[in-house]
């Protein structure tokens, strides 16, 4: 009996594997430091998160209008706005307006480029930096984005599991509000 049940178990957790390998299918993108003022161009602006005041998981994804790669962020299409048509030095500065949406203080916002797969620029994302004694760390997201065989980048966007563990020994709802 105990070799069936740790056979179940086995293939439940290989089939599980194979469920999260399939969902995170594509090559993985690199993101790097970036200046604004270098950036020049249209954007479509993925402005992720500010669903509520308390809300810290909050993202701007740039997409130039140019790229081949349409962008898709793995989450609720509710989560998310899109704007289309925006110079470059507006979309910052929409960008900078939307992440101070919530109650938390923002340090200042970082700047990351998205590479394709070739190590062409394809996007950026702009992202809050918090003051470190909100949540321990500046950094509270983790973004990843993926080149799929159709072409589509999807991007995942979640937060630093060490700062989910402190908000929810906090007593904050931050992570109930989420739905994860």
């Amino acid at each position: 009996m105990k070799g069936k049940n740790s056979g179940l178990g086995a293939t439940a957790l290989a089939f599980l594997a194979i469920m999260f390998a399939g969902c995170m299918a594509g090559k993985q993108l690199a993101t790097s430091a970036a200046e604004p003022a270098a950036v020049t161009g249209t954007y479509t602006l993925l402005l992720y998160g500010c669903r509520y005041p308390d809300d810290i998981k909050n993202v701007v994804i740039l997409v130039n209008e140019e790229s081949k790669h349409p962008f898709e962020i793995y989450d609720l299409d509710t989560s998310y706005k899109v704007e289309k048509h925006v110079p470059a030095q507006q979309a910052f500065s929409k960008a900078n307006s939307f992440l101070k949406c919530t109650s938390h203080r923002i340090w200042r916002t970082e700047v990351r480029r998205i590479s394709d797969d070739a190590g062409g620029t394809i996007g950026y994302e702009v992202r809050p930096l918090y003051v470190p004694y909100e949540f321990g760390i500046p950094d509270v997201l983790l973004t990843s984005y993926a080149l799929r065989n159709d072409g589509t980048v999807r991007a995942y966007i979640r937060l630093d599991p060490d700062v989910e563990r402190a908000i929810e020994a906090s007593g904050s709802d931050e992570s109930s509000r989420d739905g994860r």
